[in-house]
């Protein structure tokens, strides 16, 4: 083959790198698979080649003339003495044990290979008939099709394991009813007649299905990037407490009295989903996306939404106490009548939030930022407000709010604070 000179071999193998990058990511993948195939059946040819050659050639000249060469200078080929003998008889049989021993491991290699090809045919096998289960008309053969599905999730290879959880997502999506669109008219009245309602809990082989998905035993065998995709679908009453949630797509989906006590949510993706009076007790949020959702009177105690991401969302009446929220991003968010004693906001953004009768009794809210929110009526008794930004906002009716608290804090000519204070301060001046 001609050989390409250095520089011209350099941008030759630029070209092919930039090319590569341009491929999506599927086809690299093909590409990685069809070189590490070519390489795995390169490197048999040699191993089969070289053994050939051990076996054939190798092996029977050690026999013959390896004593002589070992052991040449204790060796004579014309008269071998009875010492000598046993010596080439002991080497000779030294090099049998020798190849009994590679024969025996390259078995054991052929028994192992051969035990991962009938555990792959049992696994189809398994897959196959858990897939017939998953089509009856039957909801319990149904739903035993789905428990034999989760078993291959944890106990077959990768592959499998991600395969099976790939068919589990798809009967959730296609079993379960789509959520409900936000009304079109504002003015349509809430206690309108539904002419289509919605039920109120998962059929009992979607919830199987979402619990077999979200195990925290299960979740480990599946790739990574095989995402749980849930978005836009009607999960209301979901029974999900300490499921496995990370990097879950639930946009716009319904969990409205869904349990998701000890959940974990890390990095999923939940704008405009709907969570009304959802138990998320202790349940983890870290850097959950859940711009636009509705949380109404949602329970989130001690959960963790740290950096969580929560512009425009809904929180009226939603229960927090021990939550913490710090560097959560909440600009534009509802929290009136909020509950949130004890909650750490450290340098949360809650730039133009309603904060209106919020109870913020003991929370933290050092270097929060809050310019421009409204907290008329909230109760601030025992808060935190270290270097808290309140430029602009609206604390002119908060209840249990001191001078101090005012004064660690920065404002500026367009807070407003308690009226109280201005009468404090005139009543000190001396006449």
């Amino acid at each position: 083959m001609r050989t390409l000179p250095p520089v011209r071999a350099y941008w030759a193998r630029r070209a092919r790198h930039q090319a590569e990058q341009k491929l999506t990511e599927l086809e690299r993948r093909r590409i990685r698979l069809r070189r590490k195939e070519g390489a795995r059946r390169r490197a048999m040819i040699a191993l089969i080649t070289a053994g050939a050659l051990l076996l054939f050639v190798v092996l029977p000249w050690l026999i013959w003339r390896g004593p002589y060469v070992i052991d040449a200078d204790h060796l004579d080929d014309a008269e071998l003495k009875k010492g000598s003998a046993a010596l080439v008889t002991g080497l000779r049989t030294a090099v049998v044990a020798f190849t009994a021993a590679i024969g025996a491991g390259l078995a054991l290699f052929y028994t192992a290979r051969t035990y991962r090809l009938t555990r792959r045919g049992q696994i189809t096998d398994r897959f196959t008939k858990a897939l017939e289960r998953l089509g009856s008309p039957e909801i319990y053969v149904r739903i035993g099709g789905i428990l034999a599905l989760e078993q291959i999730v944890q106990d077959a290879p990768e592959q499998a394991a991600t395969d099976a959880a790939r068919v589990l997502g798809h009967f959730i999506r296609h079993q379960a009813p789509k959520a409900a669109p936000p009304p079109t008219h504002p003015d349509t009245p809430h206690n309108a007649p539904d002419t289509n309602p919605l039920p109120m809990e998962p059929a009992a082989d979607v919830q199987a299905a979402l619990t077999a998905l979200t195990r925290t035993e299960s979740r480990p065998h599946i790739d990574p990037r095989e995402k749980l995709d849930l978005h836009g679908l009607h999960l209301a009453g979901a029974q999900l407490g300490q499921a496995d949630l990370t990097h879950a797509d639930l946009a716009g989906a319904t969990l409205t009295k869904a349990h998701l006590a000890g959940a974990t949510l890390t990095k999923a993706h939940l704008a405009g989903a709907t969570l009304t009076e959802a138990d998320l007790a202790g349940a983890t949020l870290r850097e959950a996306n859940l711009a636009g959702a509705t949380l109404t009177e949602a329970y989130l105690a001690g959960a963790t939404l740290r950096e969580a991401y929560l512009v425009d969302a809904t929180l009226t009446k939603a229960r927090l106490p021990w939550a913490t929220l710090t560097e959560a991003y909440l600009a534009g968010a509802t929290l009136r009548e909020a509950y949130l004693a004890g909650a750490t906001l450290r340098e949360a953004y809650l730039a133009g939030a309603t904060l209106r009768e919020a109870y913020l009794a003991g929370a933290t809210l050092t270097k929060a930022y809050l310019a421009g929110a409204t907290l008329t009526e909230a109760d601030l008794a025992g808060a935190t407000l270290t270097e808290a930004n309140l430029s602009e906002a609206d604390l002119s009716s908060a209840h249990g709010m001191t001078i101090g608290q005012a004064a660690s804090a920065t404002t500026d000519e367009l807070t407003k604070l308690p009226a109280r204070f201005y009468v404090s301060v005139a009543t000190a001046e001396p006449s």
